[in-house]
């Protein structure tokens, strides 16, 4: 069943839709806002709040024609609400640093150095820069839907995507060039 026809049934009262919605959009949403917030318990807060929301507004028949850009528009609203409050920017800086140096330490011990690569590139480009990213890349939005999730035109859209790819590669020739000046040792170990 298509996103729309389980949409117009919550719309006119069938509750099994909302379980069908969660099912299908709990995991990537989840892992949208966690990456936005970087927070796990946050994460969980914010998607139960964004199906909350859609139920609550499916049954005041508001709903736009297509869902999954919606469902992911009140995610980011949600998230960005979040970043404003100011009591909570402070202790979030402060788990996020010391969840990335977690994350650094289980990465380094897994050898999956590329991969934190990325996770620290995205997380130095700007808040509209990386959900545009992962809104894209992450989540499979096309133009058009992050244009009407962000509330942007599809010129903005693109030209963020375009800005934050060039910041990404910029990132990835400076960290090359300091590894030709700066190799590692090889591993001698057995």
């Amino acid at each position: 069943m298509k996103d729309e026809e389980l949409l117009r049934e919550l719309v006119m009262g069938c509750d099994s839709a909302v379980d069908a919605l969660i099912l299908r959009y709990h995991q990537p949403l989840f892992g949208y806002v966690y990456r936005m917030t970087m927070n796990e318990q946050t994460a969980a807060d914010i998607v139960q709040e964004t199906f909350v929301t859609l139920y609550r507004q499916s049954r005041r028949g508001q709903v736009p024609e297509t869902l999954k850009p919606w469902i992911y528009k009140i995610a980011t609203n949600l998230c960005r609400d979040f970043w404003k409050k100011a009591s909570t920017r402070h202790e979030i800086l402060w788990k996020r640093d010391r969840d990335l140096d977690e994350m650094r330490a289980i990465n380094f011990m897994d050898h999956q150095v590329e991969r934190q690569w990325m996770l620290d590139a995205l997380n130095d480009l700007s808040i509209d820069h990386r959900t545009v990213i992962y809104l894209r890349f992450y989540q499979d939005l096309t133009y058009e839907q992050i244009s009407e999730t962000l509330e942007i035109p599809v010129n903005t859209v693109k030209s963020r995507l375009y800005r934050a790819l060039k910041q990404l590669e910029l990132r990835l020739e400076d960290d090359d060039a300091d590894r030709s000046k700066h190799p590692r040792p090889a591993n001698r170990g057995g």
